[in-house]
């Protein structure tokens, strides 16, 4: 039999080696740790790529440095090129970096959603390009510390809505391009892009624009609605935008201009309505726009136009322009009555009769 003493160093000896193992175990743990690191930093490819150090792991970017920092120290808008990577996503703090970038360019990438952690640090940032992209959301706040961008491009996406909150932090923007998506418009749609001049939404399949639509823009210069599906213009639809310099409603399916639908829009220089099906011309259809410049009306299908429509536009240079008889009108004012008018080609001239009634 065992002796007390015996069953002691029994104990003892046990406690030791379960120690042993369990230290020897701590020990394997990391080194598989380290090892799993060390595999993980090698499937990271990293690259220079447009002067700057890229790391990508799959189609997740991982992090951004310059190349070379001291060089970056001397310019004064520094760009960020990563056009063409396949990134679909971006990690936290990946521009941590390069935070005093002024514009980034992330086009021609796969990115399906825009997140909030995206470009948190970047707030020196003047210009972000989002174009040819998937992107179909953008999560609310994604551009909230973006306090000092002007130009957001977001052509060639699959938007079809943006949030309520998409424009915090964006106060300061003056452009914002977002054509060839599918986008809705809706009443308070850009409110909260009080500097706004320039809104570019070609080519989304819009069939109304809705009153309010462009409620808190005040300040717009540029507006360009052409390729969509617009069939009719509320008389209100302008209503606040004081500013504006270019109207673009060309290509669309407008088959009747409301009289006054203008009036708002005494700055107006250049209006194309080029290539609807517009039939009817009021004589105050054009109401307002005494200063304006150039209009564009070629290629639509008019059966009753009043002369009277372009007394008022001085200075206006029509194209493709009218005749009568032969002879391009030049004082409008001078011809009454109703007229039928078509073209030949989308450059040639409206060629107009009088309608007897």
């Amino acid at each position: 039999m065992w002796s007390v003493l015996d069953a002691r160093e029994f104990s003892a000896s046990t406690l030791c080696l379960a120690v042993r193992i369990m230290s020897a175990l701590l020990s394997l743990y990391f080194l598989l740790l380290y090892i799993g690191k060390s595999i993980s930093a090698e499937e990271a490819d990293c690259r220079v790529y447009n002067n700057l150090y890229v790391c990508l792991e799959g189609e997740t970017l991982q992090s951004v440095a310059f190349e070379d920092v001291h060089a970056v120290q001397t310019i004064e808008d520094i760009e960020l090129h990563l056009e063409n990577l396949g990134i679909t996503h971006i990690k936290e703090n990946a521009f941590n970096d390069v935070r005093n970038a002024s514009a980034l360019y992330l086009r021609d990438n796969r990115m399906s959603k825009i997140f909030r952690h995206y470009f948190h640090t970047l707030d020196q940032l003047t210009y972000l390009d989002l174009n040819n992209n998937s992107i179909s959301d953008i999560e609310d706040g994604s551009f909230v510390r973006l306090v000092s961008l002007e130009t957001l491009l977001l052509d060639n996406n699959m938007l079809s809505k943006f949030r309520l909150g998409t424009w915090k932090g964006l106060t300061y923007l003056h452009e914002l391009y977002a054509t060839n998506n599918t986008l809705a418009l809706k009443k308070n749609m850009f409110k909260g892009l009080s500097h706004l001049e320039t809104l570019a939404l070609d080519s989304n399949g819009i069939s109304e624009i809705p009153l309010g639509t462009f409620n808190g823009i005040p300040h717009i210069d540029l507006l360009y609605l052409s390729r969509n599906l617009i069939s009719r213009l509320n008389p209100d639809v302008f209503r606040g935008l004081r500013e504006v310099n270019e109207l673009d409603l060309g290509r669309n399916c407008i088959v009747s201009v409301s009289s006054g639908v203008f009036r708002h829009m005494k700055t107006l220089e250049s209006l194309w309505l080029n290539g609807n099906f517009i039939a009817t011309l009021e004589d105050d259809v054009f109401e307002g726009l005494e200063g304006l410049s150039s209009l564009f009306l070629n290629s639509n299908d008019f059966t009753s136009v009043k002369m009277s429509a372009f007394a008022n536009m001085r200075n206006v240079t029509i194209e493709p322009g009218f005749k009568i008889d032969g002879s391009p009108v030049i004082h409008f004012g001078k011809i009454h009555g109703l007229y039928r008018c078509t073209s030949s080609g989308y450059q040639e001239p409206y060629e107009c009769e009088k309608v007897t009634k």
